[in-house]
Parts: structure tokens; sequence; C-alpha cells
């Protein structure tokens, strides 16, 4: 992984380490921190995913690389900056995580349960900009609900928005749950502890959570769909518009999202598809500084909310 050391170094410098950690119960999860400040920037990855997805980048062939310009060693060059495995979730070279493995599905409030153990287990200085990719989005924001004294900033990239549920019917909701069945299955059938999560129950977790407090956010929205891709995942009974339903939906959801902190910045125009921080890692890295400028500006002994 660029801009950490193997997971099986010996030794740790004095700001940057890749290891298992012992968060209890009997339980290890893999975690890797860089660079120095604060700040400390927590790169949260989307569902089965793991940390390595923050330090690559896509290669004009289509293909994924590690690269400087990611950003995880680009954040880890103005603040100290960590990511981590959850359970079940699988690394760019396809290699199945080191993290214990749990129960599957998982829900966000449990994976926030999670965080919060892993970073007080490995004594990572907060206060946190927690930055939340994809399903890594409700994870961030509960923390930040459950948390608030810890957070100082939220950056959403592409974020699941539990606004999607209300801008679809419930029959159209069912198709995309369908969908997510039938990603599961392919998956399992390759590692068989894959992360997996069931989005109505997200969504309701995220409506249900404490509110996240007054503090910097910045929402990146993709703005790129591939309407043929999405239909070969649908199963056979989905209408054939059904891409474009949810396309629509998706773009209404974000809207919503970012309407939910009357601050925050939505940037819309990323040239890019789900994977914002792959294909364009300079605009999350730029999100992620703002958010830590600002931060960093705020009266010191400020409370978040």
């Amino acid at each position: 992984m660029n801009g950490a050391l193997p997971e099986n170094a010996g030794a740790e410098t004095a700001t940057s380490f890749a290891r298992l950690v012992d968060i209890g119960h009997g339980r290890m999860m893999y975690l890797e921190c860089h660079g120095s400040g604060s700040p400390t920037v927590v790169l949260v990855p989307g569902l089965v995913a793991a940390a390595d997805t923050w330090s690559y980048v896509t290669g004009p062939d289509g293909g994924r690389k590690p690269s400087s310009s990611a950003v995880y060693p680009a954040v880890g060059r103005f603040t100290r900056v960590c990511s981590y495995d959850r359970p079940g979730t699988v690394r760019e070279n396809g290699k199945f995580t080191t993290s214990s493995t749990v129960a599957q599905p998982t829900t966000a409030r449990g994976d926030v349960a999670d965080l919060h153990a892993l970073l007080k287990a490995a004594k990572v200085p907060g206060p946190y900009v927690l930055a939340g990719w994809s399903a890594g989005g409700p994870i961030v924001r509960i923390y930040a609900g459950e948390y608030p004294h810890e957070v100082s900033g939220l950056v959403l990239v592409d974020a699941e928005s539990e606004f999607l549920q209300s801008r679809l019917t419930p029959r159209q909701f069912g198709t995309f749950l369908a969908l997510i069945r039938n990603d599961d299955k392919k998956r399992i059938a390759q590692w068989k502890d894959v992360e997996r999560q069931n989005p109505a129950i997200v969504f309701g977790q995220v409506r249900a959570a404490r509110p996240v407090p007054k503090i910097p956010v910045v929402v990146l929205t993709g703005d790129e769909f591939d309407a043929e891709a999405f239909r070969a995942r649908l199963p056979a009974h989905a209408p054939a518009d059904f891409p474009q339903v949810f396309w629509r939906a998706q773009r209404a959801s974000q809207r919503d999202l970012a309407g939910r902190f009357p601050s925050a910045q939505h940037i819309t125009k990323t040239q890019s598809d789900h994977n914002i921080q792959n294909n364009r890692p300079q605009l999350v890295t730029d999100a992620v500084r703002e958010v830590v400028e600002k931060a960093r500006r705020r009266p010191s002994g400020t409370p978040s909310s």
C-alpha cells in the first residue's frame, strides 16, 4: 500500500504504522496511519472496500494502481491520516482483510462502535475529520452524532443517502434491494464472510441517529453513470427503465443529503462515477484540506455542537 508500512512491519515509526489492533472481545482490526498534525483525518471506505482504496488511483486504461497522488498519501502530507479494514472487506488486489471476521450482515451502528473502539485502542488522537465514501457515509454521520466532541468536520464522498429510499416508490426500492442481494450472492461465492448490509436497516439507523453537530461539511457527488453496467446487476424482473429511474433518484437523494447541512459545500461537477476517491483524488484531497483548515480555525475549546 502506498504511503504505509507493510502490514507485517515489525516496528512502528513515530508517525507511521500499519498493523492489526486488538479492539477487545477477541477481535483484531487492521489500521494504518501516517503523517502528523491535527485534526486527524479518518478515511472510512465503502462496502467491501478496505483501507487501501484510498491509496489507489484510476489510470488511463481504467485500471487502478497505487500512487503518491492518491488521497491517503496526499492527506498525510498536511495532517495525520488513518484508514482501516472493517470485517469482511477486500483489498484492491483481491485479498481478504486480516481483520477478524464477524457475523454478516453488519449494520452502520455496529460499524460506528467498532471504529470508536479501534481509534481508542490504537490511541489515535482526536479531534477527527471523518471522510466517508459510499457506505462509509452513514458511518461517519452516525459517529459524529454519537461523539460530537470528537468530530470537527465531515467529508461525504458520494455517500449513501437515506433519501434514496424516499425518492423511490416502495416497489422501486424493492428492485434496488434485489440488486443488492444479487451483488451479495456473487461476492459470497468468492469470499464466504464478505461484508454485506441491508440498506433499509442502514437508512433507518441514520434517520434515528442523533443529528450531526454544527461542523464544516463537504458533500461530493458522482455525476457519471453507466446505465448498461447497472442494468447487468439487476434481477430479471426489473423494469426496463429502472437504471434511469434509479439515477434520477440518486441525484435527487444527494441534493437532499447536502440539504441536511445548511452550510455544507456541495460539489456536483466531479467528472466521476461512484468511485470519486480513485478517479478524482485531488478533488477529494482538496475537500479534506478545506475541512481540516476550517477545523483548525475554530477557537480552542469551542464545542462541536
